[in-house]
């Protein structure tokens, strides 16, 4: 895809996707929503449900709001899907 220009966003998903992201029911509104760019259009996904029905290779930026600062996360949907299967094999 390539249409985000990623520097200056954060790429340590780990941590955010386990108590953030995926802190919310699959099928709940995020506190923050998902930016989706799938290349044609930027969109925006409010559930981890809608946001699993794109390509591994989609683009997405979602915000983890704090007290003081807010960081803006990096990633492509085939991570957090990769993500989801390291927990269900319990790692």
């Amino acid at each position: 895809m390539g249409n985000i220009d990623e520097k200056g966003f954060r790429k340590d998903v780990g941590v955010f996707f386990t108590q953030f992201t995926l802190s919310v029911l699959p099928n709940q509104k995020q506190v923050s929503p998902f930016i989706v760019n799938d290349g044609k259009s930027t969109k925006k996904c409010s559930t981890l449900d809608e946001l699993l029905k794109y390509d591994d290779d989609v683009e997405v930026l979602q915000t983890w709001p704090g007290t003081k600062r807010s960081d803006v996360f990096y990633f492509k949907v085939g991570e957090i899907r990769e993500h989801l299967k390291g927990i269900q094999k319990g790692g």
